[in-house]
């Protein structure tokens, strides 16, 4: 069983941590799911030439329907949204690796979390970005549950292993959780299926990206010098 207390999701990018625990959080409803990634690209003013003002335009639109397509699922789980409004960089360099990590440590202190959920960091360069950096944050959050979430991807053969090799390689150990007992069930599980339904609904209509369907899968995670 998980603490009782406020529960945090982050979630990389819009519908993540639907994807990835939507049945763990609709079963708290103390649950509130942080998004790093929700920031606008620059306005279409700011860009130079017609086609950088479209593309920057067309992300935009991109942006919002995502936004709207998340705020759907988490009314449908009965759950809180907070946004950090960062904009995902593909090539971050150490410092703006640094200034992730405390964008995020700060956003999550104000939520006061006694359990979060971080993506274990399997399907591209913005949850592997975020995962580290919910790593490297756990050192100002010591009395916090960590428990990692799968996302809902079609990742390599192998990934999953890969991950929890690498952070063993760290001293973090992370042991297999089962969410299904959490909370309330039932309605986890009929909210839940809301949620997804909605998110399935805006793939077919072209608003946000193909979501895989597959089990939820959990770790819970601890650190090597922490364990007698």
């Amino acid at each position: 069983m998980l603490r009782e207390g406020r529960l945090i999701a982050v979630s990389p990018c819009f519908n993540d941590a639907v994807g990835g625990c939507a049945s763990l959080l609709a079963a708290r409803p103390d649950s509130t799911v942080l998004t790093v990634y929700s920031g606008q690209p620059l306005p279409a003013g700011c860009a130079n030439g017609k086609d950088s003002a479209d593309r920057l335009a067309s992300g935009r639109d991109a942006i919002l329907a995502r936004q709207a397509s998340s705020e759907r699922a988490l009314s449908l789980l009965g759950v809180r949204g907070v946004q950090m409004d960062l904009v995902e960089d593909p090539h971050p360099d150490s410092g703006r690796a640094g200034r992730l990590t405390g964008a995020l440590a700060s956003a999550l202190s104000a939520l006061r979390p006694r359990v979060i959920l971080m993506p274990l960091g399997l399907c591209g360069a913005a949850q592997l970005q975020v995962s580290d950096a919910c790593l490297t944050a756990r050192a100002l959050f010591l009395r916090v549950e960590w428990i990692a979430y799968e996302e809902v991807a079609d990742a390599e053969p192998g990934a999953v292993q890969e991950r929890l090799a690498s952070l063993l390689r760290h001293r973090i150990l992370a042991s297999p959780f089962d969410g299904g007992a959490e909370g309330d069930v039932t309605r986890g599980r009929q909210r839940a299926l809301a949620a997804r339904n909605s998110l399935a609904a805006d793939v077919q209509a072209g608003q946000v990206g193909t979501l895989p369907s597959r089990p939820e899968r959990y770790w819970r995670l601890s650190w090597r010098r922490e364990v007698a």
